[in-house]
């Protein structure tokens, strides 16, 4: 039986126990956060250090506690579970409804409900709730408890008149992180790079501590992208292997700034090994003929955009089936391929810091941290652009081939 859960018995205790939990829960996504991306990452919503949602969790655990104090800890789990996952459903409704976000998306987990919720998650909350009410919480109880009245209730009006402040600036930001994230690439060929990196660097620590954000600010900002230049694109992407191939004389600057990469040997290998409907080599070229056009266009920095698209995938192994020394096998390529593209671009040429993040940053927002310079995103975008169109036509071929296969086994079976 739970028949020593205990409850605050005050606003006062009430507001010092959600203060408790929600730096608490701080810690673990700090812990979390770092772990995962690397780095310190002050993580939350707030710039303070508290989660709310852990407080608001907590408090309402305890009282779920008080209620069931004649039940067993089986169906305490089970109804601590499903209160906490419909607390964390409906903080994530709120934030997509209200600012526009969505700051954590469940979608790739099994058993999910709309990227808010998920089984594997609500099970790890229940079970973190039910160690925080029967061994953790008595000890907490007991010191707030140790607390004289008078200096108890200074420390709850003090966090309260802080968190309100932070809660405050903090929904602020995210309101202007929705507004400029949908209109920063409008925009972006104005502005210098200086300009971009002090948008996004007031972003940074949301972004860093929910980084579903980037999916958010890349979909903004490629939509504006593509809205912008989605006529070029066309035009350009469907005759850029054909350019390279004639070498028309138009094109004859194109080819000065990326003829030592292209002759290189060690670069002529990436022929060998196949991406998504061609070689690496071929899917390269399309992304740095591209880059290059577009980026003149913008009077941007063409040179970079061409030799950093061409190096982008400098890699020398199947990204299919890979293994050391190249990439381990356990290794997602995604993540950890642009590094090596690095490195091998570096052994053998001659790289600007431009040319360098063009290289690194091209799998954003897959790896966390944004692009330094527009040329970048350039580079980011028309990749992605020709990868989905080269997968599509290879997944179209192969369609007509099954096809294909499967009416000559219907011709032969009828002889």
């Amino acid at each position: 039986m739970l028949n020593h859960v205990v409850l605050p018995v005050s606003f006062i205790d009430s507001v010092l126990v959600f203060a408790v939990y929600s730096f608490a829960g701080w810690i673990v996504e700090v812990i979390y956060r770092s772990w995962t991306q690397k780095r310190f990452v002050n993580a939350g919503f707030l710039y303070g250090p508290f989660v709310p949602l852990y407080g608001m969790g907590s408090v309402l655990v305890l009282g779920i506690g008080s209620l069931l104090q004649q039940c067993n800890h089986v169906v305490f789990i089970i109804a601590v579970g499903v209160v906490l996952t419909v607390l964390e459903y409906f903080i994530g409704y709120i934030s997509e409804k209200f600012l526009g976000l969505k700051l954590w998306d469940y979608s790739a987990n099994r058993f999910n409900l709309h990227g808010r919720v998920c089984l594997s998650f609500s099970v790890a909350w229940a079970v973190l709730a039910y160690a925080l009410a029967v061994f953790v919480h008595p000890k907490v109880s007991s010191a707030i408890n140790s607390l004289g009245r008078t200096f108890a209730s200074q420390m709850a009006i003090a966090f309260l008149l802080y968190y309100s402040a932070d809660l405050i600036i903090s929904t602020v930001n995210a309101l202007g992180f929705k507004k400029k994230s949908a209109d920063l690439l409008a925009t972006f060929s104005s502005k210098s790079d200086a300009e971009l990196q002090a948008i996004l660097s007031r972003f940074r620590r949301l972004i860093r501590s929910f980084p579903n954000l980037n999916t958010h600010l890349d979909g903004s900002m490629k939509a504006n992208f593509t809205m912008k230049l989605g006529n070029i694109i066309n035009e350009l992407s469907s005759n850029a292997a054909d350019e390279l191939k004639k070498r028309r004389a138009a094109d004859k600057e194109y080819i000065s700034i990326v003829k030592d990469i292209l002759v290189n040997s060690e670069f002529q290998r990436l022929k060998e090994y196949f991406h998504h409907n061609s070689s690496i080599y071929e899917h390269a070229r399309r992304v740095s003929y591209l880059s290059y056009k577009i980026s003149k266009l913008l009077d941007l920095d063409y040179r970079a955009a061409a030799r950093g698209g061409l190096l982008h995938d400098f890699f020398l192994y199947d990204w299919r089936n890979h293994s050391e020394p190249e990439l381990a096998a356990e290794k997602f390529h995604g993540l950890h391929h642009p590094a090596i593209a690095l490195k091998n671009s570096m052994r053998h040429f001659e790289l600007s810091e431009k040319e360098k993040d063009i290289i690194l940053k091209h799998m954003w927002p897959l790896t966390l941290t944004p692009p330094r310079y527009r040329e970048s995103y350039v580079v980011t975008f028309v990749d992605k652009y020709l990868s989905s169109a080269e997968f599509l036509s290879e997944f179209a071929k192969r369609g007509v081939m099954r096809e294909k296969k499967k009416r000559l086994s219907r011709k032969l079976s009828r002889q």
